[in-house]
């Protein structure tokens, strides 16, 4: 397998090493990549993975302008306190949130979610559906 290859496997590894069981697998294919590879090798594939690293972090930055989010939620923002879900979800204010949603120009650029928010956005919205549920369940 090719060098990049392994290393990408490791960095996915590592990025989702959340528990403690998840941690000693990406240190254990780490000590079996590291012992297979020469002291050459072990450089490239530090420089690899610094590559991998940083392009990671860019596309965590890239802001999704291609959604609309207005169109998208017209249907439950009357229904949801996105107020709430900005506090609660975001930890930030709710025109913070709303300058997302209505893709409102903040410094020249119009305000966009970045993919990782657009997860928590729509882990949010689960989330209050669950609630919901669960208190329209209750109700029975």
């Amino acid at each position: 397998m090719e060098l990049r290859k392994k290393v990408e496997i490791f960095v996915d590894k590592m990025l989702k090493s959340d528990t403690p069981e998840g941690k000693r697998e990406a240190d254990s294919y780490f000590a079996e990549l590291n012992a297979a590879l020469t002291l050459e090798e072990q450089k490239e594939a530090g420089q690899i993975m610094r590559e991998i690293m940083a392009e990671r972090r860019k596309s965590r930055k890239i802001k999704r302008t291609d959604i609309n989010m207005k169109e998208k939620l017209a249907e439950i923002q009357d229904v949801i306190s996105l107020s709430y879900i900005a506090k609660h979800y975001f930890n930030k204010d709710k025109s913070w949130l709303y300058q997302r949603i209505n893709g409102t120009v903040v410094n020249g650029k119009p305000a966009a979610f970045t993919d990782q928010e657009l997860a928590l956005f729509s882990d949010a919205l689960r989330d209050i559906g669950s609630k919901i549920s669960g208190a329209s369940n209750s109700i029975h």
